[in-house]
């Protein structure tokens, strides 16, 4: 078979370097001390995400509920789904929680908050929810040192909704070519998350997992210290 004879779309992976890619990745988390939660939203392959699980990887991240209801299908059950909820897609998050789906969602303000915490008591749903965090300016979220941090997180908790955690994403660490760059932004984006879910916790309110994530600050980080997880 040639290219000219495949029939698109078609996906062609360079096995050996997938694999050597992979090892990477989970050898440095392993290394930094953290677990690893890859993004699934660039290959959308069932066999490349089965091979970053046996490689290390414990759950993973979706972009899209479609996302999440495909590979959950394929028998993975820890998933985020790491966008902001849209009220309207709460029923496809109930559908996935209740077929056993250990979904978490993303609240990003006291409005999602409080549109999670409607629809779980109507439907007697305890969503586990993770914070986003804005480390860098560059998209969504709440700053960390933000007073409506501890809103969000105290509207879900007196809900009785369960406040999993905290999730940050460094965007701004694509526009960098410079090591030296890159380790500053993963230490912003290390050092913003962890004081997001230090301020939650220290209002008493629970926030077991620190998550961060993106390519360039995974492999620029010089240490991980108080994250739980990468994405």
């Amino acid at each position: 078979m040639t290219l000219e004879s495949l029939s698109t779309p078609a996906a062609l992976i360079d096995v050996a370097r997938m694999n050597h890619n992979i090892e990477r990745m989970q050898q440095r988390m392993n290394t930094l001390g953290v677990s690893f939660r890859p993004h699934v939203k660039t290959t959308k392959c069932e066999q490349v995400v089965k091979a970053q699980m046996d490689a290390g990887a414990r759950g993973i991240t979706v972009s899209t509920l479609k996302e999440a209801e495909q590979f959950f299908v394929s028998g993975i059950r820890d998933i985020v789904y790491a966008v902001g909820m849209a009220p309207p897609k709460l029923p496809r998050a109930l559908a996935l929680r209740r077929q056993g789906c250990d979904l978490k969602i993303v609240a990003d303000s006291v409005a999602c908050a409080e549109a999670i915490v409607a629809f779980g008591r109507e439907h007697n749903e305890r969503f586990e929810v993770w914070i986003e965090v804005d480390v860098d300016g560059h998209r969504s979220g709440i700053a960390p040192g933000d007073d409506t941090l501890l809103a969000v997180a105290t509207v879900l908790s007196e809900g009785g909704m369960h406040v999993g955690g905290v999730l940050a994403h460094a965007g701004s660490s694509y526009d960098y070519d410079a090591h030296e760059e890159l380790v500053r932004i993963a230490e912003q984006e290390r050092s913003g998350c962890v004081r997001a879910a230090e301020r939650i916790r220290a209002a008493g309110l629970p926030c077991d997992v620190v998550s961060i994530g993106s390519t360039p600050t995974a492999l620029a980080a010089e240490h991980l210290e108080g994250v739980t997880e990468v994405r």
